[in-house]
């Protein structure tokens, strides 16, 4: 609360008259985070179109929301294991019904043979979300790269391998 209370200019107890516990300011701060991913799955669930693209939304979403407010991501991230038990269960919760889509997403394109068929669905996603929410170590959303291009580069990976391009993709 001392840190906090210095970065927003106000003696850390002073916080106090506005929030009744850490634990409140971190369940409030966790549960914005999860309404803002939920809100992509829900919207990636709603839409028509092919695996590839859902996941290609996925992966732009993800990345947005992890650029636009870094702190909060990272807080619901990795703080969750902070929150009071009941909190965290829901939580924890929610992550899942998140993750859920992208494996809903991964298992449709492999049916639909946009994917390889013989992915394991539930190790692919947690894969594709390890490499989303590891960018917020290292990505510079200041940098030469912005947040659309690394999504595309990402999606591009994901769908296409690390296999030359052939010259037919190329024109």
């Amino acid at each position: 609360m001392r840190d906090l209370g210095k970065e927003l200019g106000i003696r850390g107890s002073s916080l106090y008259s506005h929030v009744v516990s850490k634990d409140e300011l971190l369940v409030d701060v966790v549960r914005e985070a999860a309404s803002r991913f939920q809100a992509l799955a829900d919207e990636v669930n709603g839409m028509s179109g092919t695996a590839t693209q859902k996941l290609s939304r996925l992966v732009q979403g993800h990345l947005r929301i992890l650029v636009e407010d870094p702190h909060q991501a990272q807080t619901f991230l990795n703080e969750i294991r902070f929150l009071p038990e009941s909190e965290r269960e829901e939580t924890v919760a929610m992550f899942d019904l998140y993750q859920q889509t992208f494996r809903e997403v991964i298992e449709t394109g492999c049916i639909g043979h946009e994917f390889r068929p013989d992915l394991d669905v539930p190790l692919t996603a947690n894969l594709i979300l390890s490499l989303l929410n590891g960018t917020t170590r290292w990505f510079n959303s200041d940098g030469i790269l912005d947040t659309e291009t690394l999504g595309d580069e990402i999606h591009q990976l994901l769908t296409g391998g690390l296999g030359p391009v052939s010259k037919a993709d190329l024109t």
